[in-house]
């Protein structure tokens, strides 16, 4: 195996900057899709309380999305992965350095929170009888998958590399000699 490239998202201005703007649209365009769902579909009422639910589990579903990176890094390396949290620049983060994984694998690790936590909230929502909230609770969370997408987007556009790295950084490439 033969490094080929690193991805510095922590320390590169220019990612950063594409991640905010990729989440300010996505919030955006779901709080815009919601606000037209609920004057064409009022569901729910819609109150002080409604808003810091919201907030509440918005919140709660940070660390739950960090849990998913973690519990997919464990048993996509065979629980070989050494885990850590942090929280840096604004961020929560969950990183699992040194450990190496093929491309779909560390895709998979990427994208699992997006998905599942997504998913658990919507269907949670639902249940509960709060479809609007399930919408908007959705369009905050995939808002803050953004480094997680843009992640997966490099990888699988960069179609030599087999291997994919966690670093203290980032990620970092490799191909098969």
């Amino acid at each position: 195996m033969r490094r080929m490239a690193d991805i510095d998202l922590l320390g590169n201005p220019f990612v950063q900057q594409q991640m905010v703007w990729t989440s300010i649209t996505l919030l955006a365009l779901g709080i815009c899709a919601g606000i037209i769902g609920g004057v064409a579909l009022p569901h729910e009422q819609i109150g002080p309380l409604w808003f810091v639910i919201l907030v509440v589990v918005s919140l709660v579903a940070l660390p739950l999305h960090e849990l998913v990176h973690a519990a997919a890094f464990l048993l996509l390396s065979g629980f070989s992965a050494h885990i850590r949290f942090g929280f840096t620049g604004g961020m929560l983060y969950t990183s699992a350095v040194g450990t190496i994984l093929p491309r779909r694998r560390f895709c998979i690790v990427l994208l699992a929170p997006a998905v599942i936590v997504t998913t658990v909230l919507v269907l949670a929502a639902f249940a509960a009888g709060y479809p609007l909230m399930g919408w908007f609770l959705a369009a905050i969370h995939l808002a803050g998958c953004t480094g997680d997408f843009a992640l997966a987007r490099a990888i699988l556009h960069e179609p030599l590399a087999t291997y994919v790295q966690d670093t203290e950084r980032g990620v970092a490439f490799f191909y098969d000699e």
